[in-house]
């Protein structure tokens, strides 16, 4: 098995060969299509459609109605929902005004922000807050506390501090909440039975963990606490450390490295903590890139040997974006950047382009064959919003490098 935990030796034969397969027959074709349907920058167009569809999709109380279908005449009640994504929702919307720098839907956000804290922020004790899963919303079969939704509600609701239009104390109340979720090894439990009034420690929900590392560094950026980058690192660390025992067997998990991201970007790690990050970063990347469908003349170009479902595609999509920043492997960047090429050019191709679904995303890449089975072209607000994530990350880097 290959030695991941060298710095100075990093699997070059792997580096090599994809870096070959990329340049030598996509870079043309990439460098071609991902200036497609720009106006300042590639996907510009895309991602507007896709906004405009979460924006379409905000009802008058500031609720997303979560499913569509592409055929308009079919309509789902509304019952159906998770908190948790309409955390993410709002995280995206934020980041469009952040990355894309367009505000223009920001008073919707703020209005669907203040429906989720009204919703779903409820106060566990005197310093604790967490976020409620409805059973009936979620056909759960009692009220739970998710870690991963506090983590989310962090990423999505910190910005609104600085603004006025949250207060401090129901931040901290999530973050400590999650504190209370942590182990001794940095795991963070999965939820918190609300009936029980005791923590599951069975549950396992791998993204969880990493969702609520991001949390905390999002809260420390708006109450410089040491606690919550502490927590946020045994976190990593706990991540890191499973993950390395893995090899290349690891979870592709894009929290854990736009975790790592925020850390470097704002230098908030030592240089051991930045060479142990930054392996595990690498060590995520390598799996993942010699899955993708790399032949163009192949309809799923862009997409995965196992996968080409849209919303799990932006997460990757997202998470290369993250691991760009983290690594000073010039190969590595190279491949990275033809991989996001490719991957996001296939994620335009399956946007829904036209009528009254324009800008969402199905559950499948394969919605507009005849055949496929009836769930291929359900829109679920959280495909749209990851999507767009990816596609606004990828226009960072391009911006960054110059690359336009």
């Amino acid at each position: 098995m290959f030695d991941i935990s060298s710095p100075t030796t990093y699997i070059p034969a792997i580096f090599l060969t994809l870096v070959a397969i990329f340049v030598s027959i996509l870079y043309k074709d990439a460098k071609k299509n991902t200036h497609e349907h720009t106006k300042d920058l590639p996907y510009y167009h895309e991602i507007g459609v896709s906004m405009n569809y979460i924006h379409r999709n905000i009802l008058e109380d500031g609720r997303f109605q979560y499913r569509r279908n592409i055929d308009p005449e079919i309509i789902y009640e509304n019952t159906t929902y998770n908190a948790l994504r309409h955390a993410g929702v709002l995280y995206s919307m934020y980041m469009y005004e952040k990355l894309g720098l367009v505000n223009r839907f920001k008073e919707e956000r703020i209005k669907s922000s203040k429906y989720f804290i009204n919703r779903y922020i409820k106060k566990l004790d005197d310093n604790r807050n967490y976020v409620v899963s409805i059973p009936e919303e979620e056909q759960i079969k009692y009220p739970i506390a998710k870690s991963g939704s506090a983590g989310v509600a962090l990423c999505a609701l910190s910005n609104l501090y600085p603004e006025g239009e949250i207060d401090l104390e129901t931040l901290r109340g999530l973050g400590d909440f999650l504190i209370s979720l942590q182990n001794e090894e940095g795991n963070v439990y999965a939820y918190y039975n609300l009936t029980t009034n005791a923590i599951n420690t069975n549950a396992e929900a791998p993204f969880y963990p990493a969702q609520a590392a991001v949390g905390w560094i999002h809260l420390y950026q708006v109450d410089p606490q040491e606690k919550w980058l502490n927590a946020a690192k045994k976190t990593l660390n706990y991540i890191v450390k499973k993950g390395k025992s893995m090899d290349l067997d690891i979870l592709f998990d894009h929290w854990a490295v736009l975790a790592i991201e925020e850390l470097f970007k704002n230098n908030w790690v030592t240089p051991e903590e930045k060479n142990t990050y930054k392996m595990y970063a690498e060590q995520m990347a390598i799996p993942t890139l010699s899955n993708q469908i790399t032949n163009r003349n192949n309809s799923y170009c862009g997409a995965f040997k196992d996968n080409i479902r849209p919303c799990s595609l932006g997460t990757i999509m997202e998470g290369l974006a993250s691991i760009y920043f983290c690594t000073d492997n010039k190969n590595l960047k190279k491949v990275i950047f033809k991989s996001l090429s490719i991957g996001n050019m296939f994620l335009s191709k399956v946007q829904v382009k036209t009528g009254e679904q324009a800008g969402g995303l199905p559950n499948s890449a394969n919605w507009v064959k005849a055949g496929v089975t009836p769930n291929a072209s359900v829109i679920r607000i959280d495909n749209v919003q990851h999507v767009v994530t990816g596609w606004l990350k990828f226009q960072n880097i391009l911006k960054v490098t110059n690359r336009y």
